[in-house]
């Protein structure tokens, strides 16, 4: 049977939820890119939907046009990625609104026949990867003086940084030029970083899923993900006895190995080999070995373990960030990794 991956849609509107009661009076916006961090953006969009979330971003043309017609009519749709020429159509028939990066973008969308014209306006203040440069604010305002939003991006928002400061003020300079235009700065992180980065919305993404920084004075997110998979076979492996491709491990006493049905190809990567942990019968237990497509290996020695028992890889005894810093990645990648032959089970969220 394959591995399981169990998304507790609760617990992603209890989250967002949280982060909405943390902003007010700002609004806390739902970023459901890349198929909701790889969770399932029909199912998180809708279950958010329901609670009330009526403003979600995406990163393509193409992603919007999905969500529209899952959610209906009424939410906003933002695309990060802006507008092209070939994406124009998707923009007019799905009611989506481009955040704008750069001054062709505008261009574009200016002279295009798409009504009505909603669209976000996308500065850069110091990330230097998309948005509208400082040196061509000005421009940008002639061509585009009420957008619906102001956005900007902050660089080390999960981090204390001085980059933050810096980037907060001239995100406030930038506002000047487009006076009584609503204004988001922050996401997940810097949601945290207090009511100075908050404005009139922040568009919180990695946090919804129970990952990012936690915040100093309050509980962090719920986790949303557990992930578990099947002991396959249980085996005693005597002293001298090596596991796996290129006899990587040396077992150094006689020892029960639990041989489990989750590799790289379910987005386990292989960077956790004999390094990382999973959760077996109350205790944290070390991978052995190489991590390979299918199969990985955990010492169980002393432990009562049977063919068919289920193995917490991800969850709330294996803390998503702490899987994430074992492979020295993030919980971004974590999430978005996650096979598609997971056995995806969706719970809550009515």
């Amino acid at each position: 049977m394959a591995a399981n991956l169990h998304i507790d849609l609760d617990a992603l509107v209890a989250n967002w939820r949280m982060m909405q009661r943390r902003v007010e009076p700002a609004y806390a916006a739902a970023v459901v890119k890349a198929d909701a961090y790889g969770l399932g953006a029909k199912q998180a969009a809708t279950a958010l939907a329901k609670a009330g979330c009526n403003c979600f971003y995406v990163a393509w043309a193409e992603e919007g046009a999905a969500l529209r017609r899952e959610l209906g009519p009424a939410p906003e749709i933002l695309v990060f990625h802006g507008v092209a020429s070939d994406t124009l159509d998707l923009f007019q028939r799905y009611a989506l609104q481009p955040v704008l990066n750069h001054l062709d973008q505008i261009d574009l969308w200016n002279e295009a026949d798409v009504k009505p014209r909603p669209a976000a306006l996308h500065i850069d203040t110091g990330m230097n990867r998309l948005g509208v440069s400082q040196a061509h604010w000005a421009a940008a305002a002639r061509m585009l003086s009420k957008p619906t939003r102001l956005i900007s991006h902050l660089a080390c928002g999960d981090e204390t940084s001085p980059a933050n400061a810096a980037q907060l003020a001239r995100f406030i300079k930038a506002r000047a030029l487009w006076p009584g235009v609503p204004a988001s700065l922050s996401a997940s992180g810097g949601a945290y970083l207090g009511k100075d980065y908050h404005f009139d919305e922040v568009r919180p993404g990695i946090a919804l899923y129970g990952g990012g920084p936690a915040p100093v004075d309050a509980p962090a997110p719920h986790p949303v993900v557990t992930v578990t998979a099947q002991v396959l076979q249980v085996r005693g492996a005597h002293k001298g006895e090596t596991v796996g491709y290129g006899c990587a491990w040396t077992a150094k006493t006689d020892c029960q190995l639990a041989t489990i049905g989750l590799g790289y190809a379910d987005g386990y990567l292989r960077s956790v080999s004999s390094s990382g942990k999973v959760f077996v019968q109350g205790q944290k237990r070390p991978i052995v070995g190489r991590v390979s497509m299918d199969l990985i290996v955990v010492d169980v020695t002393g432990l009562v373990v049977s063919t068919g028992d289920e193995i917490e890889i991800i969850g709330p005894n294996m803390p998503l960030a702490e899987v994430a810093s074992a492979m020295g990645t993030i919980d971004y990648e974590i999430l978005t990794r996650l096979g598609t032959r997971l056995d995806r089970r969706y719970s809550g969220g009515e």
